[in-house]
C-alpha cells in the first residue's frame, strides 16, 4: 500500500548579653527530667514500632521487586529491544491475533537484525521511519522474555515471512510516496507464515 504526504510536512533559645541563663536553674532542673523522661517513653514507643514498620518496608520491596520482574519479562508493547537509526518513510503494522506474546524482528536482506519489537498478545504495534530497501521479517513466541539471552525462556516456536518485504520511495511532484504494509498474526491456518527450521536472528545483548 503506498501513502503520500506533502513534501513541506516531511520529517533555641539563646544567653542574655551578661552571660546569665534566660531561666533558674531549678527551673532548668525539671525542664531536663521532664526532657528525659519524655525522651525515654518516645524511645520506647519508636521500639515498639520499628518491628512492624521493618516488616511492612520488607513486603513493600518484594511486592516492588516482582512487578518489576514481571515487567522485564513481559515488556510493554512497542519496547525495543533492537533498534537501529529509522529515518525513512516506511511503515510496518503488525497485527497480533495470537494469544501469546511474539518478537518481530526485522532484518536486511543478509538477516542482519535491524529492529526487534516486543508485541503483546491481540495486541499491535508500528515500526516507522523504515528506510528503502529489501527486509525479512521474523517472529518468535514465548512466555518469559529474557533481553539477555535474546528469547523467550519458554519458546513456543520461531516463524519467518515467506517473502521480501520491499520499502520504496518516490517523488511525486510536492509529495512523497512511500510503502505501508500491514501483516495480521494467526495462530491456525497462516498461509503467509512458515514455522520451519532455519537460523533466527541473534538479538541477544
Amino acid at each position: 500500500m503506498r501513502s503520500r504526504i506533502s513534501r513541506s510536512d516531511s520529517k533555641v533559645k539563646s544567653w542574655n548579653q551578661s552571660g546569665n541563663c534566660p531561666i533558674s536553674c531549678s527551673m532548668m532542673y525539671s525542664s531536663l527530667q521532664l526532657s528525659y523522661s519524655l525522651r525515654d517513653r518516645l524511645r520506647a514507643g519508636q521500639a515498639s514500632l520499628i518491628r512492624p514498620l521493618l516488616s511492612a518496608a520488607l513486603v513493600i520491596l518484594i511486592l516492588c521487586s516482582l512487578s518489576v520482574s514481571q515487567s522485564a519479562e513481559r515488556p510493554e508493547t512497542g519496547t525495543y529491544i533492537r533498534d537501529t537509526a529509522r529515518n525513512g518513510y516506511g511503515l510496518l503494522v503488525v497485527y497480533n491475533n495470537w494469544t501469546m506474546d511474539t518478537v518481530a524482528v526485522l532484518t536486511d536482506r543478509w538477516d542482519k537484525p535491524k529492529v526487534a519489537v516486543y508485541l503483546r498478545a491481540k495486541d499491535a504495534l508500528e515500526i516507522d521511519g523504515i528506510k528503502d530497501g529489501e527486509y525479512r521479517l521474523y517472529f518468535t513466541i514465548g512466555k518469559g522474555w529474557n533481553s539477555s539471552a535474546g528469547k523467550f525462556n519458554e519458546v513456543y516456536g520461531y516463524y519467518h515471512y515467506n517473502d521480501p518485504m520491499v520499502f520504496e520511495t518516490n517523488d511525486v511532484g510536492d509529495e512523497i510516496e512511500y510503502t505501508i504494509l500491514e501483516l495480521d498474526l494467526y495462530e491456525a491456518d497462516a498461509t503467509n507464515f512458515m514455522p520451519g527450521r532455519f537460523q533466527f536472528p541473534d538479538i541477544s545483548s
